[in-house]
């Protein structure tokens, strides 16, 4: 893999600076500034005939830049994540279960297929893609089993989990796809630009409601998830990739600069959401950032949490105290407990072991969780879950619990073998998805964040592109001691080195 530009760039910069970093082309420049500027007309604009233009410019667009180089194409889609809701329905022709989410997959899968055309088969595998296989078969298995045990519609719950695990695609894809540096950082920026609009539309959403004090009601929101805590979800799991390559020289300057002023927007718009669950999931991941790599992080995380009345804004202090305040006097009857989402979570974890007695290794089946939680709960009424954990051991039992947290360390472990690598991009983004995946743990634990597979699909995507490099980094190093074979059937550039 070439790990400098030829001509410019890192190699005319300063001793410090990461030389692994490769900036954009011309053309990959004007070609994100026409789509962002397509994306900016047609939202000034929302009339009918501009969101169909938009589309058609958009399709054409996508075609022809993969057909002449598929890493162009996947940084589109991933561009264009936060709004494919707002595809108009109709437009597949009222076709079962042809949704945007089929479109994805297909998309996806013919970027990967351009690649294997244009560069050969990767011999290089994705432990990490292969458990995210075994989650498809066991949520399809699960549908079935819902199917059997519930008698709801087949197809329907098919269509369902079909939607889930659209997302998780882009793991495999990006990992085969994003071969060469020069197309990771591609979709790096892509995504940081992405998310940096989807910042500011939530800023602009709340920022108002913020001045005057009702940001109870106007809590932030975004493209991206349009419920706040959800919202708040997705602003923390990205929050570490944007914080490490601010605080530490990767790319030069500039680069700095502007995942500085992505961390700042992100962060205002997290605390805009209110969320608690991504409160506590952004700081437990700055907090393995400050332990693993940053030691200084810690004082300044120490500081920030003891005396947090002093700079945050009054409606987030008041936020925080509605979780740690309890009147012991009062007596808490079922209605106030499905109002207040604090107690209604501890109300659910308290139901899993009944929720689970009657299944316990296999579960009642794929969005069985509202009626189980029915009929075994301690509130006997339906709700939705509020803890991905209750609701995959509810749902897929102790199998779908274990598969769920084996998914977990094995991202947080492609991290940690990205970190030991030489190169400081490959580092930074290693200890990124660390505390990527410590946030999305956390934010697991108070809301079924991980059924909503929108809000990851960048995240797959920066997996994928730091177990990769974190493989080619361990296989450099064997083949230091002399195993050059392996280097050799990875099937990147950077074999050739």
């Amino acid at each position: 893999m070439t790990t400098a530009p030829a001509t410019g760039g890192p190699a005319a910069a300063g001793p410090d600076v990461d030389r692994s970093w490769v900036p954009l082309a011309a053309g990959e420049i004007s070609l994100a500034v026409a789509v962002i500027v397509g994306v900016t007309v047609s939202y000034a604009f929302p009339f009918r005939a501009a969101k169909y233009a938009l589309i058609v410019f958009f399709v054409v667009t996508l075609i022809g830049q993969t057909q002449r180089r598929p890493a162009l194409g996947l940084a589109l889609i991933a561009f264009s994540i936060p709004a494919m809701d707002l595809i108009p329905p109709q437009m597949y022709g009222g076709i079962r279960a042809l949704n945007t989410e089929t479109v994805l997959i297909v998309v996806a899968l013919g970027i990967w297929a351009r690649e294997v055309a244009m560069r050969g088969r990767d011999h290089l595998a994705t432990p990490l893609g292969r458990l995210l296989l075994a989650w498809v078969i066991l949520i399809l298995f699960s549908s079935v089993r819902a199917w059997m045990l519930w008698k709801v519609p087949l197809l329907d719950i098919l269509a369902a989990a079909k939607n889930h695990l659209a997302f998780m695609i882009f793991l495999p894809v990006a990992f085969h796809v994003l071969r060469e540096r020069r197309d990771q950082v591609l979709l790096l920026l892509a995504i940081s630009v992405s998310l940096f609009l989807n910042a500011l539309q939530g800023i602009n959403h709340s920022w108002l409601a913020f001045a005057a004090g009702s940001l109870e009601r106007h809590r932030a929101m975004a493209l991206l998830a349009l419920q706040p805590n959800i919202y708040g979800t997705a602003l923390a799991v990205y929050l570490p990739f944007c914080l490490v390559l601010a605080l530490h020289r990767v790319g030069g300057p500039w680069i700095r600069l502007w995942f500085a002023t992505v961390t700042a927007a992100v962060s205002f718009a997290l605390l805009l959401t209110l969320s608690r669950g991504a409160w506590l999931g952004a700081i437990a991941a700055v907090f393995v950032i400050a332990l693993v790599r940053n030691r200084a992080l810690l004082f300044v995380l120490a500081l920030g949490v003891i005396g947090y009345q002093a700079w945050l804004p009054e409606q987030a202090v008041k936020r925080i105290e509605v979780t740690t305040t309890v009147d012991e006097d009062d007596e808490i009857g079922a209605d106030a407990i499905a109002e207040g989402s604090t107690q209604m979570r501890i109300e659910q974890y308290k139901s899993l072991p009944a929720m689970m007695a009657d299944n316990p290794f296999l579960g009642w089946g794929y969005r069985s969780f509202p009626t189980v939680f029915e009929r075994h709960g301690t509130l006997g009424r339906a709700k939705g879950a509020h803890s991905s954990y209750v609701q995959v051991g509810t749902e897929e039992g102790i199998v779908g619990l274990v598969l769920l947290v084996t998914i977990l360390f094995a991202s947080a472990w492609a991290g940690v073998r990205a970190a030991r690598a030489d190169e400081p991009f490959v580092q930074w983004m290693g200890i990124g998805l660390l505390g990527a995946t410590v946030a999305l743990a956390v934010c697991m634990a108070s809301g079924a964040r991980f059924e909503l597979q929108k809000i990851l699909g960048w995240f797959w995507i920066l997996a994928g592109i730091v177990e990769r490099e974190g493989l080619l980094a361990q296989v450099r190093q064997v083949h230091r001691f002399g195993a050059p074979d392996l280097v050799r059937r990875s099937g990147t550039a950077a074999a050739d080195e």
